[in-house]
């Protein structure tokens, strides 16, 4: 024991400083998985697994240095005797990985257990290891010490590959199994660090290079780095102090140990100890010069900067509030190690509701008359420090803090408006300045994204109502009769619809009353007008057409007005709900008993115009249907009172509705009532059909807005009873 501790068995040689990059890498990993957080079973064999490699890394960095036989063999027994247990522990965070700890613990730990048993057996034997052989170099100017197997040398390799295969196999089949799987980052590093089984060709006396010492280290750092980049192990913003200080201190102690092998020994303590702190002192400038000119190249993004774009990138592709609280809690736990409560306002009224979307109790959801405090204050407030606090408002934040078990309490507002509050708990004893700067980043991001979630929902929303309005504006024009001139007998009708916004509220509808193929029955045109425009009053309108298509069905050729404007009125207050009125001009034109019986409900009044006296063949007498009779839908429906006018060879009438008369110029002057009186006062008499009126009038509207846009429905209808047959057709 004497000899394995004596200055005496050890010389300082160059190839133990390449050696040593692996107890090097291995002692970072370590340091990793000191600051990490959750899933003590996968942390727990991932220190075991390094610290039982770590011998072995440790026995060929100081085999180039060693002089005696006897330290070697003696070390090489104990690496070999803790190669076993490293591979147990790789068992159980392969187990670990897969989500199957809890199933197959037994299995680990049984690994663990046979592996202990190898410990003893390679220690105090010479069964495994049997003892060492030199390695020379490359033209035996140097070389280092390597083992020799024992009796039972082959029964640890069996014991080993046996331990490892199962895990690697289940391992491999489940990276394997999804495209892109996070647990391939896991398998090569797996992969990497059981390739260190490749040493045993040595102990064979093959010619290779010993790698068995640098797949190890590079392997276990590969495992970390997948389970901090693809979040395989839910780990705090990893602290970069222990690693540095490992880093520091092996380098030091490798440039001192160069140094002192340099300079040539013994040398005086106080030389020693100069050389030493220069090393130190030279190890910490190097590595500050190196991230002083590297800094620029990689920027200041940090573990906590990468967690703030994990955020913004993953709330981007959410459109639900709770689940981006949720997200922001478990990125704030995974940077700082302390999960916090989200609770979030509710848009439409002064609830809260918690991050898993629960509405909260009045008794612990935020006072109403903190949200406009707490929208301006922006900064933290914590629950030992209400100070800043107005004095009428201490109490309830007091109490909101001490409902949910807070320490500290960071408002989420945008603008003026308090879309949440994140509380982090009391467990956390101390928040630091990086930890409430990232708090509150992390709120800020919180807030946008809850902001982009809202508008998104407002666009879909949109889009949806938008879907319905053209389909409704769709079924509505589809219910409509055709614009092209609709002839039935003598009688000639031309109409036309044209909303103001998708859907309207203006209808109209012309039906003969008489047999199919009658030449002279009598024929139904209804217009209507249902107040506003939208939605809503296309709803009215289809009701309304629905109520005449049924009346005219029922009553055929013996229609009454009197019974179509009571049915018009039901249907408008049944789907209005009385709150929509509707005005409404029906008229029967009866060719063959020369008659025009009509009813006017509120309604503009329609015109019939007729060539004058013979003296004055070219003038067109002008007379305005007008109709006594209160809009539909609103109100006590009054008796209707039906009008009769004489219904001549030539005579034409023009329906509208008041958004003809109604259109305005773009200085606001309304087209207006006499404008087209006098316009149809002006019309040819010998040329006039219902298609030339038609397209007169609505050329002189438009002309008039001279591209305003519509304010109100228009329709538009012209009919006209020829003097004969032929001059229908």
């Amino acid at each position: 024991m004497r000899e394995l501790w004596s200055s005496a068995s050890y010389e300082p040689h160059l190839l133990s400083l390449i050696f040593a990059l692996a107890p090097a890498a291995m002692l970072v990993v370590l340091a990793y998985a000191a600051v990490m957080r959750g899933a003590p079973a996968l942390r727990g064999f991932l220190v075991c697994h390094c610290v039982a490699l770590l011998p072995y890394a440790t026995v060929m960095m100081l085999s180039p240095s060693i002089t005696s036989p006897a330290v070697a063999a003696r070390m090489f027994r104990v690496a070999a005797g803790f190669l076993p247990i490293a591979v147990a522990a790789g068992t159980g965070v392969q187990l670990a990985l897969l989500g199957t700890y809890r199933r197959y613990h037994w299995w680990a730990w049984a690994c663990v257990a046979s592996a202990v048993i190898w410990v003893g057996i390679s220690t105090t034997t010479a069964a495994v290891v049997d003892g060492v052989q030199w390695m020379s170099g490359m033209s035996g100017m140097s070389g280092f010490w390597y083992a020799r197997p024992g009796r039972w040398g082959w029964l640890a390799l069996l014991h080993t590959l046996g331990l490892t295969l199962p895990g690697s196999l289940a391992l491999g089949r489940a990276a394997l199994a999804v495209r892109a799987s996070p647990l391939r980052a896991a398998r090569l590093a797996n992969l990497v660090t059981y390739g260190a089984i490749v040493d045993v060709a040595l102990a064979c006396d093959l010619p290779i290079v010993p790698l068995g010492w640098a797949l190890s280290g590079i392997g276990s750092a590969l495992l970390v780095r997948a389970l901090v980049a693809e979040d395989l192990l839910r780990v705090r913003a990893v602290d970069a102090t222990p690693p540095r200080v490992v880093v520091y201190f092996v380098a030091s102690a490798l440039l001192g140990w160069l140094a002192l092998g340099v300079l040539g020994a013994p040398l005086p303590w106080p030389v020693t100890t100069l050389t030493l702190v220069m090393c130190c002192l030279a190890i910490r400038v190097s590595i500050a010069t190196i991230g002083l000119v590297t800094r620029g190249a990689r920027g200041a993004t940090g573990s906590l900067d990468r967690l703030l774009a994990q955020l913004i990138d993953r709330a981007a592709m959410l459109t639900e509030p709770p689940a981006i609280a949720q997200l922001t809690s478990d990125i704030i736990e995974r940077g700082l190690g302390l999960r916090p409560q989200v609770l979030l306002a509710a848009p439409d009224d002064w609830g809260w509701t918690g991050q898993d979307g629960n509405r909260l109790a009045d008794a612990r959801a935020p006072d109403p008359l903190l949200a406009s405090w707490l929208a301006g204050a922006r900064d933290a407030v914590f629950a030992d420090d209400l100070q800043a606090v107005p004095a009428d408002l201490r109490d309830p934040l007091a109490r909101l803090l001490a409902s949910h078990a807070a320490r500290v309490l960071l408002p989420v507002a945008s603008a003026d408006e308090l879309l949440g509050l994140v509380l982090v708990p009391t467990s956390a004893r101390r928040v630091r300045a990086p930890a409430r700067d990232f708090l509150a980043r992390a709120c800020e991001r919180l807030a946008e994204a809850l902001l982009h979630a809202r508008l998104a929902r407002r666009a879909g929303e949109r889009a949806q109502l938008a879907r319905e309005v053209e389909l409704a504006a769709t079924v509505q024009a589809e219910l409509l009769p055709s614009a092209a001139p609709q002839v039935f007998g003598r009688l000639t009708v031309v109409g036309s619809w044209q909303p103001a916004t998708r859907c309207a509220g203006d209808f109209w509808t012309v039906t003969s009353l008489g047999p199919p193929g009658a030449r002279a029955s009598p024929v139904l045109i209804a217009i209507g007008d249902v107040a506003g425009h939208g939605v809503a009053s296309a709803m009215v309108a289809a009701a309304a057409l629905g109520a005449c298509e049924v009346c005219v069905r029922r009553g055929g050729a013996g229609l009454e007005l009197a019974a179509l404007i009571a049915a018009l009125d039901a249907a408008v207050r049944r789907v209005g709900g009385g709150g929509l009125a509707m005005t409404c001009f029906a008229a029967i034109l009866d060719p063959a008993a020369g008659e025009l019986r009509f009813v006017s409900c509120g309604h503009a009044a329609p015109y019939l115009c007729r060539p004058s006296a013979p003296a004055s063949p070219d003038a067109i007498e002008l007379h305005a249907l007008v109709g006594r009779g209160n809009p539909l839908g609103v109100g006590a429906l009054e008796v209707a009172r039906i009008r009769r006018r004489p219904l001549e060879p030539g005579d034409l009438v023009v329906w509208y509705t008041d958004g003809v008369v109604e259109a305005q110029d773009p200085t606001g002057a309304p087209f207006g009532d006499r404008r087209l009186q006098h316009l149809l006062k002006k019309l040819d008499r010998a040329r006039v059909t219902p298609a030339l009126v038609h397209a007169l009038v609505q050329r002189g509207v438009a002309a008039h807005r001279a591209g305003r846009p519509r304010g109100d429905d228009e329709t538009l209808v012209v009919a006209q009873l020829a003097a004969t047959d032929e001059a229908a057709s």
